[in-house]
This record gives C-alpha cells, structure tokens and sequence, in this order.
C-alpha cells in the first residue's frame, strides 16, 4: 500500500556568521537548495523566504522594525513569526521552523514523498 506522506527535513546552519547574528539583523543563507532569510530576534531564530512576493524580489538587504521584516524595494513588511503582509497588499512570504539545541540551529524544509511498505522513496 502507497502513501502519500509530508514531512520536515532538519537542515543544520553551518554558517560561521552565525555566532556574531545581532538581534534583528538579517542574514542570507542558501539551505536546501532554497534562499532564505534567518533573523534572531525576541530570543530565538526565525526563517523566511528570501522572496517578497510583491514583484520577485529578495528580502535580503531589508531590516527588522516593529517585529516584521521590511523588504527593502517597497518598504512592504512581513511579520516574523508568520511571513503574513502587515497591510494585505501582497501575499504573504514562506516561513519555515527553526530550532536551536546542543548542535546548533537547524531549519526545517518541507517534502512530499511516497511511503510505500514503511519506506520512504526519496
């Protein structure tokens, strides 16, 4: 019997600027094959897509005002915590889990895979 599963792919930040990352700085990482977007701020680790949907463009070279992050090409502002546009006028951006342990920060990804006898296929 096939399923259909979804899951979370943990990849570690192996990102030697990642000790000094300030509060509310943004840093660019490629992870996964994907561009993001990774900001500490209130105490842990955040990741958005490195896209603002408004017209395609990187979110990397924005800041961080009142806890949303601000694309820097139209000033349009995505929360952190939920990638969602402040005002409504763009979709929201992707957001992805982060967690911090004894080995680092790690980021999840997301996957779709074919489960069949208890095997994953890829």
């Amino acid at each position: 019997m096939a399923l259909l599963v979804e899951g979370t792919r943990w990849y570690p930040v192996r990102d030697p600027r990642l000790a000094a990352l300030a509060d509310d700085v943004l840093l660019k990482l490629r992870v996964g094959g994907r561009a993001l977007v990774l900001v500490r701020h209130a105490g842990g680790y955040h990741a958005l897509a490195d896209h603002c949907p408004h017209q395609d463009r990187p979110l990397a070279g924005g800041w961080v005002e009142d806890g949303h992050v601000v694309c820097p090409w139209h000033r349009i502002h995505f929360e952190i915590a939920t990638g969602k546009a402040r005002h409504g006028v763009c979709s929201n951006t992707q957001v992805f889990p982060v967690r911090e342990d004894a080995k680092g920060v790690a980021i999840g990804l997301p996957y779709t895979t074919i489960r069949i006898l208890g095997w994953d296929l890829w």
